[in-house]
């Protein structure tokens, strides 16, 4: 049986954010406190939603900057919204893998390109050495 696209989407976002919290953490007592924030803290939702979502104030839902949490400005929420489009609507790696056709112009390009490399790290002598 095959989960839907979009809960296996989900699943697998919310185990690499929970993971990565225990990477990043120095200590446990502090991966402990990032998890109960991310799961029990407050739930701060922009000004302007506060006409719609009202109701939710009974339940604990804060209406303000709900940017300042993260020491971040709307330029952030614009790249995320970018890079989820990103994500959505053009080819990953693998669709990019399956799509390729070898020919004569990937193989010289790939042979100039690692060729460039290796001369970039030839042994040269100091550069005032000529002087």
């Amino acid at each position: 049986m095959k989960l839907p696209t979009v809960l296996a989407w989900f699943i697998t976002f919310n185990f690499i954010n929970i993971t990565w919290v225990f990477f990043r953490a120095k200590e446990w007592d502090d991966a402990l406190k990032v998890l109960h924030g991310m799961f029990f803290g407050t739930i701060v939702l922009p000004v302007p939603l506060a006409n719609k979502l009202g109701f939710l104030s009974s339940y604990g839902v804060e209406f303000g900057n709900w940017l300042s949490g993260v020491n971040a400005d709307r330029e952030l929420f614009l790249w995320m919204i970018a890079a989820f489009v990103t994500t959505l609507f053009f080819k990953n790696s693998m669709q990019f893998r399956n799509s390729f056709k070898p020919n004569f112009f990937y193989m010289i390009a790939t042979t100039l390109f690692f060729l460039s490399i290796f001369i970039l790290y030839r042994k040269s002598e100091f550069i005032y050495f000529n002087f």
